[in-house]
């Protein structure tokens, strides 16, 4: 007999829902099975716009209608790579392989897909594979992407670059049916290289045939990540705009965002990647090193875990992480990362690129250079490698001068021009300063100064290509471009690295760069009033028009800067703020904000801290930062009337306007009125106070008084130029020509040293300190002096040889007599020469006359005797 269960009234409808459910899955299948699959074009224009959850669906239908066609695996599989779903891209590509045995592009993908899922083994099983494929096989086609996926495998099995560029990849773009991938597998390359000039043109090549894909562009973006970052911005911005998902362009921007120290900026960027691909390994990375960068160890170690979940040996996440470390100066983290990046894939070209560089960095030469060359013979087209090598066999022909604190590296030519008065400079200073900051350098610091402008940048940035820079300090190493390059002030350029050098040892390189900056400005205006910077014009009116950084806000400074002004701009507000803190609240303070840092605390944190609450700091310094410029031009007005608003602002401000009383001088000028010009000059000069750079009125009444020969009033004007600003040659040059003319020895001996200060290989300077010093035998100084003019080759030099021998007499004959016969080499009818060359000789008899006989001497006359 049946027996029938009781039915509930709930379970009814339970019943009757799931009926319905199962009968829509079904009619939905059916629906499914019936559907047109789109066109793959129009699949992989779902693709290119990130809509990779659409493109999963209409990929499926698409392989399930054409299992033989390799392109619906590949869009799959890269969709579900580029959401994160990596053992599913793993699974697929298995299925897809087993198909399509002689398949490259797939086994590159599950190779890349393995990696991602952990599967090393099946990683390098499957690498050996593509090259059994190569090896056995002659059935390819040579259609592009063909030609792009061989390629791309050869390069993977350590086939020359060269040969794969030119037999792969320029063949695949020649092809009247070229694809993307022509483009962008090359131009990948050449950023694995740092051949960013390459790799750029590489991608513009692909945007003329294929504006729309957004990967080009993205690759474009990124070969302005040393270069200019408004292109990198543009051409990224051009990427998201094509696809908003596109992850490694997010990450890109990240990148640049972190670099400028904006991390919120940059977390957001990275946290729409992650909304993407939860699982981003560069991602995770990123966003641990900000974490590490704002003292947050855990977390950070926490991301960093993350990032290595799914690939546990992936030597990129540590890679990533060191570099950007090494990008903020830190420079022993960052080399540690390298070297955990290296514990898991020893041979990882870009680990050991870095590592080497940290290490040069950090003065640790021997292993440096040991690695650049292991990468070098590894990898020969790495641009880095190659340039740090042919650095290292040009430092080879550098001269080092080793003091107790200091390792400087010069050229031999430059070294007897100027690397004692360098030692001079940096000795004083080590005493000065490690005493002031209270800070302890365990090695000696390396100096190095590059007489070509390119080796400079490789040794600070790893390539050429970053001019505008005077010197660069990364610890315990300073660079700094040889002072025959530019008309700065070496001296002070010195003084300003080796100032780095402190501040970044005693915090641990945990400084904000607008505090080292602005400390190295403070020390070297203490050190020589002349140095440094001073409020301009432009510095007022950027200051009033409300340009100036609250101290809470100082990062913005350097970071916001889009022209050399605005970068000078922020040095000189990095320094208003160190000064007002030096003023008010002294060193004590300022060594407390140090050593805060030192120990992690943020650079607002120190301050609130150590020093003042912000507010009242921001308050009170923008309140005297204002007050500055308000005082700039004394009783003048410096409004420059150049639109309808200042005019009439102008018409109604009491101040007389200093522009226009300056122009009124011109007609004077252009009449050779001297004697008025020079009246109206001396008010405005009176009235205004001394006004640095451009809109300077000194140096046009020093040419007045030169005009009418009033010798004294020009000597004056121009020494309140010279030591106001160091780094301005032309009055220095004019008041040494003054204090020859007016025969005033200490003047001379001024004015020769402040000219050599800016231009040292200049043959005059040096010539009047050598005839000063010799002409009041100041021995010593003067053979000094003498051997640097020799050096430099002077027209006269066989009467610097003569003069040199005449201070080399007294003390040292034989040196005397040598320079004589050099002077005598050069003019053999110098008559003076003779005549000391006699002189000499005769004192040489007199001496071997009066000299007591030896026991051998009184032997042989005594044997001559018999």
């Amino acid at each position: 007999m049946l027996r029938y269960l009781p039915i509930y009234p709930s379970f009814i409808f339970i019943l009757i829902g799931l009926a319905s459910f199962d009968s829509a899955r079904f009619a939905q299948a059916q629906e499914e099975d019936e559907k047109e699959p789109m066109e793959f074009d129009a699949v992989e224009a779902l693709y290119q716009r990130g809509q990779y959850e659409q493109v999963l669906i209409e990929a499926a239908l698409g392989r399930k209608d054409q299992p033989w066609n390799e392109e619906w695996w590949q869009i799959e599989a890269q969709s579900l790579q580029n959401t994160g779903r990596y053992q599913e891209a793993y699974d697929l590509l298995s299925e897809g392989v087993s198909a399509r045995y002689s398949s490259i592009r797939l086994r590159l993908m599950i190779r890349e897909a393995a990696l991602y899922v952990d599967d090393l083994e099946t990683a390098d099983s499957v690498l050996r594979e593509i090259d059994n494929i190569i090896r056995r096989s002659g059935r390819f086609s040579y259609d592009p992407e063909s030609l792009v996926s061989i390629g791309d495998a050869a390069i993977l099995l350590g086939i020359e670059p060269r040969i794969v560029l030119e037999n792969f990849y320029k063949r695949a773009q020649g092809d009247a049916n070229t694809v993307a991938s022509a483009f962008l597998a090359p131009g990948r390359l050449a950023l694995e290289k740092d051949d960013f000039s390459l790799a750029s043109k590489t991608f513009q090549n692909g945007l003329k045939q294929f504006p729309d894909n957004p990967d080009l562009w993205y690759g474009l973006a990124s070969s302005f990540i040393e270069g200019d970052r408004s292109k990198l911005i543009e051409y990224a911005e051009t990427a998201l705009t094509l696809n908003e998902n596109h992850t490694d362009t997010r990450i890109l921007l990240a990148q640049h965002l972190l670099d400028a120290e904006a991390y919120d900026e940059a977390l957001e960027q990275l946290e729409v990647a992650l909304d993407v691909n939860p699982f981003h390994p560069e991602a995770l990375a990123l966003k641990a090193v900000v974490s590490y960068l704002r003292s947050d160890n855990e977390t950070g170690d926490e991301l960093r875990e993350q990032a290595l979940s799914t690939w546990r040996t992936n030597p990129h996440v540590d890679h990533l992480i060191g570099r950007n470390l090494s990008r903020k100066y830190w420079f022993k983290e960052g080399a540690a990362a390298q070297r955990r990046a290296l514990v898991n894939q020893p041979d990882f070209i870009p680990a050991k690129t870095q590592l080497a560089q940290d290490l040069l960095r950090l003065g640790n030469e021997r292993e440096g250079w040991e690695l650049a060359d292991e990468v070098h013979q590894a990898d020969p087209y790495n641009i880095s490698a190659y340039n740090l090598v042919t650095l290292r066999d040009k430092l080879g022909d550098f001269e080092t001068l080793e003091t107790e604190h200091f390792r400087i590296r010069i050229s031999k030519e430059e070294a007897p021009i100027y690397g004692q008065r360098a030692i001079d400079l940096l000795e004083p200073a080590y005493t000065y300063l490690q005493a002031r900051y209270e800070v302890e350098i365990d090695q000696k610091v390396t100096v190095e100064i590059y007489p070509n402008p390119a080796d400079f940048e490789v040794r600070t940035f790893g390539m050429p290509g970053n001019p505008g820079y005077l010197g660069v300090c990364f610890g315990p190493v300073f660079t700094i471009n040889s002072p025959a390059t530019s008309l700065a002030n070496w001296e002070a350029v010195m003084y300003h690295e080796f100032c780095h050098t402190i501040t970044l040892t005693l915090t641990r390189n945990r400084m904000p760069r607008w505090l080292s900056e602005g400390i190295s400005v403070y020390e070297e205006r203490e050190r020589n009033g002349a140095w440094g910077q001073m409020m301009t014009v432009n510095y007022r009116d950027r200051i009033l028009g409300g340009r100036m950084q609250a101290i809470s806000e100082m990062s913005a400074a350097f970071l916001q800067a889009e022209t050399g002004e605005d970068t000078q701009f922020a040095y000189y507000q990095s320094y208003l703020v160190v000064d007002y803190l030096f003023q008010t609240y002294g060193i004590e303070a300022m060594r407390a904000v140090l050593l805060a840092l030192a120990d992690g605390e943020t650079m607002n944190e120190a301050l609130d801290k150590h020093v003042a609450p912000l507010d009242e700091l921001d308050e009170k310094f923008l309140a005297q930062a204002r007050s500055k410029a308000e005082a700039l031009g004394g009783s003048y007005s410096l409004q420059r009337a150049e639109g309808m608003l200042e005019m009439a602002i102008e018409l109604v401000t009491p101040k007389a306007n200093y522009f226009k009383e300056i122009e009124g001088i011109q007609p004077l000028i252009e009449a050779e009125d001297w004697t008025a010009a020079r009246d109206k000059l001396e008010v405005i000069v009176s009235k205004s106070g001394y006004l640095a750079g451009a809109e300077n009125a000194h140096s046009l009444l020093a040419h007045v008084y030169r005009q009418l020969d009033d010798l004294d009033s020009e000597r004056d004007t121009l020494t309140l130029i010279a030591t106001q600003e160091g780094n301005r040659l032309e009055p220095v040059v004019r008041l040494l020509e003054i204090a020859i003319e007016q025969d005033d020895p200490p003047a001379i001996i001024r004015w020769a040293n402040a000219s050599i200060a800016i231009k040292p290989m200049a043959i005059e300077p040096w010539r009047a300190l050598f005839t000063t010093h010799a002409r009041f035998q100041y021995e010593t100084s003067a053979i000094e002096t003498g051997n640097v003019l020799l050096e430099l080759d002077p027209p006269d030099i066989a009467m610097v040889h003569y003069r040199l021998a005449r201070q080399y007499q007294r003390k040292e004959p034989d040196a005397a007599r040598r320079h004589t016969l050099m002077a005598l080499e050069e003019a053999p009818r110098f008559r003076l020469a003779y005549k000391l060359l006699n002189d000499l000789n005769k004192r040489q008899v007199q001496r071997k006359s009066s000299a007591p006989s030896s026991k051998l001497d009184d032997a042989i006359r005594e044997a001559t005797r018999l």
